[in-house]
């Protein structure tokens, strides 16, 4: 039968997941009979199935071992600390920066925002398609980090979305009567109206970016 990866920890493997953080957040490198000795468990044979598992699945990385029988170390990957709220970022997908569209909403990657952004819980990240928004300094590729829940000042940019089949783009958001005006940063693109009707509300809120440089 394939193996087949998962996005979620059991709740075995989040106890596990949250003894490495521990560990890390301590300055301990994670290693493995460090690891057995915070959970309680009596030898490495009640870990060792446990972790390759979660490694198989890209929750951590485990180095050493083998033929020398040095200590193996534990870290967590990013899609790991995410899955317990240590850390991460996840990619949802694209939001176009021009017409509407639709935006993907399962996460293809995760990034390690290495302390570049200031983040909180539920924030994520959409890659950018387009360039309706390059006069605020926003291109095509970029990764745009979006804070979900809060409120929106009139003209800030947002990822929204409209009509039946939620279509979305990134645009600066602007309400008026009886309907919402998205307007672009680039002036070759015209603003967007949405009759109120067709409104489904704010994705997340714009709150930063992140670039590869030489991509």
């Amino acid at each position: 039968m394939p193996f087949t990866a998962t996005c979620e920890l059991t709740p075995a493997q989040r106890r596990v997941a949250s003894a490495i953080a521990k560990l890390h957040a301590d300055g301990r490198p994670g290693f493995v009979p460090e690891l057995i000795e915070e959970l309680g468990l009596a030898a490495e044979s009640s870990l060792s199935p446990t972790l390759r598992i979660m490694e198989r699945n890209g929750f951590v990385e485990v180095h050493g071992g083998g033929a020398g029988r040095a200590h193996r170390v534990v870290r967590l990957t990013a899609k790991g600390a995410l899955a317990i709220g240590a850390g991460g970022l996840p990619v949802l997908g694209t939001i176009p920066a021009g017409p509407l569209a639709e935006a993907f909403s399962r996460a293809e990657d995760i990034v390690e925002p290495g302390g570049l952004l200031k983040t909180r819980a539920g924030d994520f990240l959409l890659r950018v398609r387009g360039e309706s928004m390059i006069g605020d300094g926003i291109h095509d590729g970029d990764l745009v980090l979006l804070r979900p829940d809060i409120g929106l000042q009139a003209g800030e940019i947002a990822a929204v979305h409209a009509g039946e089949s939620y279509e979305s783009t990134l645009k600066h958001v602007h309400f008026e009567q009886g309907q919402v005006r998205l307007r672009a940063s680039n002036p070759d693109f015209e603003d967007i109206i949405v009759r109120a009707s067709d409104w489904r509300g704010i994705a997340g809120v714009y709150r930063g970016l992140v670039r590869h440089v030489g991509r």
